[in-house]
């Protein structure tokens, strides 16, 4: 190397984003366990790659939903709007639509992911994405039942620990992560 020159940093510049190969080493690894199975055992194979199919043809729909819906959030919800009410300055506004958000959602887990990674990507703090995820478990056509079996005083001590207790975990998650930087990292 001559003296006067400029060494070259390897850290990757400003504004670009470095490709995730996490994913794609989990699905050559997925592709690999089926090549094997089929190696050893066809019948187990064949039955495996029809429970791939089946559950494709359960979640396409179920994503088409997602899309749409993250399509309409970054068209129509302005990061301003957005930032007022969930934002690092939203108080208590902010945790109260997390709570009741996430104890009015429905449908699976998992479609929410993305939803959820786009709002945070907008600026809502983890600490409310946290509490609407814990409020999940909160299902207003289910506490009926629950107060059948385990009686109204208990389900209402645990409805009111599980908001109170996500409150805390949004607050601990807030400390810890910084909306739309530490939070999303992979």
């Amino acid at each position: 190397m001559k003296p006067n020159q400029p060494v070259k940093n390897k850290q990757q510049k400003p504004g670009k984003k470095r490709p995730r190969k996490g994913p794609w080493i989990f699905l050559a690894a997925t592709g690999l366990l089926y090549l094997l199975t089929a190696l050893f055992n066809s019948g187990k194979a064949q039955e495996a790659g029809e429970r791939f199919i089946h559950l494709v043809l359960e979640i396409a729909p179920l994503l088409l939903v997602v899309f749409v819906l993250m399509t309409l959030i970054n068209l129509f919800l302005k990061t301003e709007i957005l930032l007022k009410y969930m934002g690092k300055d939203s108080g208590i506004k902010g945790w109260i639509i997390s709570i009741l958000t996430g104890i009015l959602s429905i449908g699976a887990i998992y479609m929410w992911f993305p939803i959820l990674k786009t709002l945070m990507d907008k600026g809502v703090k983890p600490g409310l994405i946290a509490v609407f995820l814990y409020n999940r478990g909160i299902k207003l056509n289910w506490l009926p039942l629950m107060m059948l079996y385990f009686g109204m005083k208990y389900v209402i001590v645990l409805t009111l620990v599980t908001v109170l207790v996500s409150v805390l975990q949004g607050i601990i998650l807030d400390f810890f992560l910084k909306p739309g930087k530490d939070a999303v990292s992979a």
